[in-house]
């Protein structure tokens, strides 16, 4: 048995290769082939399991080398993280535009204004074209004021006059707005 044949080296270069996937395979292989040649002087016909672990040791850990073959390569070989599919720009913009009339749409009806909110809401929690921060933010933003409103509904049924109602009317239109604009602004570009 030549010394790349003993089981030791054959597990040894197997971590490698694996731990190497990264790496185009031509210099995958000549990083291999560059090992079994060492090996094969350094372990000879050795089939003591201790000199050959000896041997192994010598050369390194398979991380050390596959870490070293790493900073070896330049940086434009590296594998890319997979892209994220861009959504079509109409989606976007309509999710954008619903949730940005959903003030006015509550103003005129306050079914429909809740159906816009609620579809908009949906479709801005399963696209994949804004961060989560973004997402919270424009809900927040489409959502305090209705919720204000209940809860106002409740606490002060007899203090509200007319410039109460404009002030809310005016948030109402203003701040869905506002998340509409953040939203068309924080999107990615796509294809």
């Amino acid at each position: 048995m030549t010394g790349t044949e003993h089981p030791l080296v054959t597990d040894y270069l197997a971590t490698i290769e694996q731990e190497a996937s990264f790496l185009p395979a031509g210099r995958r292989e000549e990083l291999l082939a560059d090992l079994r040649e060492h090996l094969a002087v350094a372990v000879g016909d050795e089939e003591d399991p201790q000199a050959v672990r000896a041997a192994l040791e010598r050369l390194g850990s398979p991380s050390a080398i596959v870490a070293a073959a790493r900073a070896e390569e330049p940086e434009t070989t590296a594998v890319p993280a997979p892209a994220k599919d861009p959504q079509p720009r109409s989606r976007t913009v309509t999710t954008a535009v619903l949730l940005g009339i959903s003030g006015v749409a509550t103003a005129v009806s306050p079914f429909v204004g809740v159906v816009v909110l609620v579809v908009g809401l949906v479709m801005l929690w399963t696209s994949t074209a804004w961060e989560q921060r973004t997402k919270v933010f424009a809900t927040v933003l489409t959502v305090a004021l209705p919720v204000l409103i209940i809860l106002g509904m409740f606490l002060l049924a007899a203090r509200v006059g007319p410039t109460e109602l404009l002030v809310v009317l005016a948030l109402g239109i203003a701040l869905p707005a506002t998340a509409a604009v953040r939203l068309l602004r924080t999107q990615p570009p796509t294809a």
